[in-house]
Order: structure tokens, then C-alpha cells, then sequence
């Protein structure tokens, strides 16, 4: 076996070196009860080589992750996909002064917009009824937006890319939905339009073809994924892919180099490392087994009464390939919902973690999320059926319909009057940037409506924006905002006074 990484710093560890350098727990035993783990935790020493100048084992370690990815150049990220998403935005920053963005993106990407003072350009996904979730954005949303701007700005075609700095999408997204990336990419990419794709829950793509393709063969420019989300790496890695010819690399490394830090874990590097050995020898057998413990999953859970076990799209099967349109979902999402059961998904989200020790991901108004890997086990699926078949029978959907259970939708904002083109959306008043940097006040959210917010109002998670710095809070975002906090749900950007559980709320002066 090749040594990697972490065989080459294990090996380091049990040797007699001793540290005259950082860190400071010197690798000692009595350093606490994560010792073992120090073994391999140090810094940039030699042979070890530098990740801000990778000029030897680390600059092996990216090659290879991406030879495996098929990407022409891959970085480890070790703050994260946060990281990738405001190096990659940054990077093509210089090019425009608007960036396209799907209004359902997370909040990563309005950092970036306001760092570099660019202005976003909305894309608003329609919603899905069935899931209540957002769908994913397709080509001709795209092609609609930039007309549009054409129109507005009084400029020819030609002169878009010096407008645009570039179109980010999100895919797939929280939920698993995707988006119409290679269509969206061979269009704006004719315009001399950079695509940057965060791809944060979609690392597993493109590894079998029962899953989606990967971003970085359908084209984008930057490819962001979260390896720490979907494979088995620790929490807080990614990688970024860098392809094609419309994006400035230097700059980019520039970036790595502002929003990575400057004492990277070596032991976050080489579970990207680890992480490798399997997607290299293992990915394909680990998702086809995973493909089929969850199609029996849903073969066994077919007969609920009320809980349903919403399918992945199988959308144009043929053989062993399959055709992904926008608005699929991918296999490594499993939705449950309880819509028109009188119970709620926070309800489903409850029992199954209090009652039965399952720990989902997270609850909407009406449905659970679930997320699955290949280092999932069939006894997780089994004990997951069986939890399901007891909480469907307490279901009573007379006494259900008769106490017409409060429902709402957690992705309100774009249910709001139909707003598929972005109608009754909230208002902007000033730029983005401005607001954020401009003087403020403290109101509570009754006397805020009106007003530009000067902070965003986040739903984490996901980590989607409610409202972003220059918006007018309106009554029916209020309303939402309310609704939210009163579900349990944790709203980022208000601030609760008093025993009275006030809501507060910034605004611009």
C-alpha cells in the first residue's frame, strides 16, 4: 500500500524526534484525552511541506485527489466550503460588478458578494409542491436573467462579461434538488461567463451511475464540495476543482491564501488524504450498495399509511444510466414527509431522535431530512424502517383533519404569491455593502417594517438568507420570522430580549 498522509505522519509521530516546535501539546501522552490524536498534529516542518506553496507531499496529495476527480487542479480546504466559496468568488470578482446567484444560496455566497462589492442578481427557484422545498434553477431561468439585464443596463450581449462576474449555483442543493449545470454551463460559458458551483453536498457525484455527474465534468469553472459532508472525512474539510480558461488561478491562490488559514491542520489534510484511498479503490461497490439498501428501504416502507418516503427521481433510466434534470433529487437525500397528517416535521424530527436514538439532519415545516453515504449500514436503514412503521401507526388523520394542524412552509420566501419570477420578493433599498457597513439601530421587529435590515437574517440551517443587508422588512417576512422562532427554528440576525422573548432586529439608521 502507497503510504499517504496520515501513514507518513503516524510514522513521524512514533518516531524519536522530539518537538522543539508547534504545537504546544509537544505530542505529549498527558496533553489530554485527545493525545492519541496529537501524535500526528504538528506544523510546517520539514518534509512535511507547506499547503499555502505546495511543493511536495502536500502538492502529491492534491494531484492525486485530482487525477480522481478529474479535475485539472484540486486544493484541500481546511475552512471548510466557506472557504472555497469566497476564494472562487473573489477570484472572478474583477471581472464585473453583479453576480447571478439563486436566491436559495448559502450565506457563504452573500459574504463573498458583499467582500468584494458586488451586487447580486436573483435567480428564484420555483417551488416544489410535494417536497414544500425549493426546485433547482434550469438554463432558460438563466438565459431569462441575463436578457433582462441586457434590457435594463442598455448594453449588447457582448459586453456581459464585463458586467457579470460570474453565475453561482448551488447544486445539488440542502435537499438534494439539482440543477440544470451542464446546460447552464455551455450557455454563459458562450458568453465568456465564469460558473462557480457549489457542489458542497454533491462530493459523491460522478463515482457511479446510479448519481449525478460531477460538477467538474459538466463543465464549471470552480467546483467547491464538502468532502467532510457526504464522504468519510472529518467535519470542516472540502476541496475546490479549478477547470477552463475564464477563471484567473493566481488570483484564486491568492484567496486560498486570505481565507485558509495560515496554520492548516495537518490532521484535517489527511482525512482528505484517507478520504482518497477509498473514493480511489472503493467509491463505485460502497454507493451501489448503498443504491441498494435504500431501494429496498422504500420497497419496505411502501405500505405507510401516512409518512411518506419521498422516491429519488429515477428520471429517464435506461440500463445503468441515468438522465438528471433540474428539479431531480439525488440519491444521498431521503425526505420523509408528513404533509396533511396533522404532524409536523419538527414532530417526526422528535420522536425519531428522542424515542428510537436517530439523529437526522434537520426538520422542515412539514418534512425530515435525512443524509446518506456510503459509510452507511444496512442496520441504520432497518432500525429507520422500523421507527417509521411504529410512529405511522400512532397517526390519526381524523383527529387530524379535525384539529387542521398550523402548517407553514420553511421555505416561505419563495412561496410568497407565487413569486416564480421573483415577484413579491423582498425590496431592496440600498446596496448590499452599504447597508452592511452603514450605521444602525436597535428596533424591535414591529417597529422594523419598513426599514432596510443592516445584517442578514439567516434559517440555519440551511444557512439561506431571509432577508440580506439592504432589504425592506416587510409584514409577511415578519410574519415568517415569527412563525419561525415560535417553531423552535434557529433565525441567525435577531436578537431575543428579555423574558418577554422580544424580537429585535437590526436596521439601517
Amino acid at each position: 500500500m502507497k503510504k499517504n498522509l496520515y501513514h507518513t505522519l503516524k510514522e513521524y509521530g512514533e518516531s524519536d524526534y522530539y518537538p522543539f516546535h508547534m504545537p504546544g501539546h509537544k505530542r505529549n501522552p498527558e496533553s489530554g484525552p485527545l493525545s492519541e490524536w496529537y501524535k500526528c498534529d504538528i506544523t510546517e516542518i520539514d518534509g512535511f511541506d507547506n499547503l499555502h506553496q505546495p511543493e511536495g507531499i502536500l502538492l502529491k496529495a492534491q494531484q492525486r485527489a485530482a487525477k480522481i476527480f478529474g479535475s485539472e487542479e484540486t486544493y484541500f480546504l481546511v475552512n471548510g466550503s466557506t472557504a472555497g466559496i469566497l476564494s472562487a468568488i473573489s477570484a472572478v470578482a474583477g471581472r464585473g460588478k453583479r453576480l447571478l446567484v439563486a436566491r436559495n444560496c448559502h450565506k457563504a455566497v452573500y459574504h463573498a458578494a458583499f467582500l468584494n462589492g458586488l451586487e447580486p442578481e436573483y435567480l428564484y427557484p420555483d417551488v416544489i409542491e410535494a417536497y414544500g422545498c425549493p426546485d433547482g434553477i434550469s438554463a432558460l431561468q438563466v438565459e431569462k436573467k441575463l436578457q433582462e439585464i441586457i434590457v435594463r443596463e442598455e448594453i449588447n450581449e457582448s459586453e456581459l462579461k464585463n458586467l457579470v462576474a460570474g453565475v453561482v449555483l448551488t447544486s445539488p442543493t440542502y435537499d438534494g434538488i439539482l440543477s440544470d449545470v451542464e446546460n447552464i454551463v455551455k450557455f454563459v460559458h458562450q458568453l465568456g461567463i465564469p460558473v462557480i458551483l457549489d457542489q458542497a453536498h454533491g462530493a459523491h457525484f460522478g463515482f457511479h451511475p446510479g448519481f449525478p455527474e460531477s460538477g467538474v465534468l459538466q463543465g464549471a469553472d470552480f467546483v467547491i464540495q464538502s468532502v467532510h459532508k457526504t464522504l468519510p472525512a472529518p467535519t470542516q474539510t472540502a476541496i475546490l476543482h479549478c477547470n477552463g480558461s475564464l477563471v484567473n488561478r493566481e488570483r484564486l491562490r491568492k484567496y486560498l491564501g486570505i481565507y485558509q488559514t495560515s496554520s492548516p491542520s495537518y490532521l484535517l489534510m489527511a482525512g482528505i488524504d484517507s478520504c482518497m484511498d477509498i473514493m480511489e479503490s472503493q467509491a463505485g461497490q460502497r454507493l451501489s450498495q448503498l443504491l441498494e439498501w435504500r431501494e429496498n428501504f422504500e420497497k419496505q416502507t411502501k405500505g405507510l399509511r401516512h409518512i411518506r418516503v419521498y422516491p429519488f427521481a429515477r428520471v429517464g433510466a435506461k440500463g445503468n444510466t441515468m438522465k438528471w434534470t433540474s428539479g431531480s433529487q439525488e440519491p444521498g437525500k431521503l425526505l420523509l414527509s408528513v404533509r396533511g397528517t396533522g404532524k409536523t416535521g419538527k414532530w417526526l424530527y422528535d420522536r425519531l431522535r428522542e424515542n428510537y436514538h436517530l439523529q437526522p439532519e434537520m426538520c422542515a415545516a412539514d418534512y425530515v431530512l435525512l443524509i446518506l453515504s456510503m459509510m452507511d449500514t444496512e442496520e441504520g436503514f432497518l432500525r429507520l424502517q422500523a421507527a417509521l412503521t411504529e410512529l405511522d401507526a400512532e397517526i390519526d388523520v381524523r383527529v387530524a383533519a379535525d384539529e387542521k394542524a398550523d402548517e407553514f412552509e420553511i421555505y416561505g420566501m419563495w412561496k410568497r404569491n407565487g413569486c416564480k419570477d421573483g415577484q413579491n420578493v423582498p425590496k431592496r433599498i440600498m446596496p448590499l455593502k452599504e447597508a452592511f457597513m452603514a450605521p444602525y439601530e436597535e428596533l424591535l421587529l414591529n417597529e422594523a417594517v419598513g426599514r432596510a435590515v443592516s445584517e442578514f437574517i439567516n434559517l440555519y440551517p440551511p444557512g439561506i438568507p431571509l432577508l440580506t443587508p439592504g432589504e425592506c422588512l416587510d409584514t409577511e417576512c415578519l410574519n415568517m420570522i415569527k412563525k419561525y422562532y415560535e417553531k423552535g427554528y434557529i433565525v441567525q440576525g435577531i436578537h431575543v430580549k428579555n423574558c418577554n422573548n422580544e424580537i429585535k432586529i437590526n436596521v439601517v439608521k
